[in-house]
């Protein structure tokens, strides 16, 4: 049984094929988005899904935070082996608003930039502007040079909204208001270890008796979006 670190592959087409190959040997095959296993963003998948905020409109992630010394090296410098900030962060944006959203995308525009971090051929910094099925549209910025930036996460629904501040990291950590015309009301959720939660699902799973909190086809559904988005940038079409 494997639980592969995001993004699963280099290309949606290995994803693919590593899927293929979980299915034919018959073993669990997972990908570790850990945010899906964050209390915060839990919270805000069920507020939604119980119709707190109406009708989902729009969408925003603030993910740019600024990259230590110690976690740059091939984040920074080696495109071969996966590196810059679409691939490491916009992955983990794109699973977290398909996860949130209980949707998925089907177009992006993306920009991208080197702010003086990232090597040749390396983008440090990204927004994208993304259109989901149900006709959602979402934008997300995600950055390794942004020194003193917040993170977090918004919904906007036809009957409210739901602001969660200090979310996009890996401790469970920070706050989701849910605002409606009766006033704010802040959500409760656990703060459970991210990581031990995406380990006890992998275990449980492996059991036969639950799946991982994102499944390999999930990881292919992220890194697609994550090349999309690369793509635009290049190309600037979506």
């Amino acid at each position: 049984h494997v639980l592969c670190e995001k993004p699963l592959a280099l290309t949606s087409d290995d994803a693919r094929r590593m899927v293929a190959a979980a299915k034919a040997a018959g073993i669990v095959l997972g990908t570790n988005h850990h945010l899906r296993n964050a209390g915060a963003h839990r919270a805000m998948r069920e507020a939604i899904a119980a119709g707190r905020i109406g009708q989902p409109i729009a969408a925003r992630v603030f993910h740019s935070v600024y990259l230590p010394e110690n976690l740059q090296g091939w984040r920074i410098a080696r495109p071969e082996a996966g590196g810059g900030v679409v691939l490491d962060i916009t992955v983990h944006d794109a699973d977290t608003l398909r996860f949130v959203l209980g949707d998925d995308p089907v177009e992006v525009s993306a920009f991208t930039q080197s702010a003086g971090m990232a090597g040749s051929g390396l983008e440090d910094g990204a927004m994208c502007i993304w259109r989901f099925k149900s006709g959602l549209i979402a934008q997300s910025h995600e950055g390794f040079t942004t020194r003193f930036a917040d993170t977090g996460f918004e919904v906007h629904g036809s009957q409210g909204s739901l602001i969660a501040r200090n979310v996009m990291t890996q401790k469970p950590v920070g706050t989701v208001t849910l605002r409606t015309a009766g006033g704010e009301e802040e959500l409760s959720f656990d703060r459970d270890n991210l990581y031990a939660r995406s380990v006890g699902r992998f275990h449980a799973a492996i059991r036969g008796e639950d799946q991982p909190s994102a499944t390999g086809e999930d990881g292919i559904w992220s890194l697609a979006s994550a090349e999309a988005a690369l793509q635009s940038s290049k190309t600037g079409r979506a």
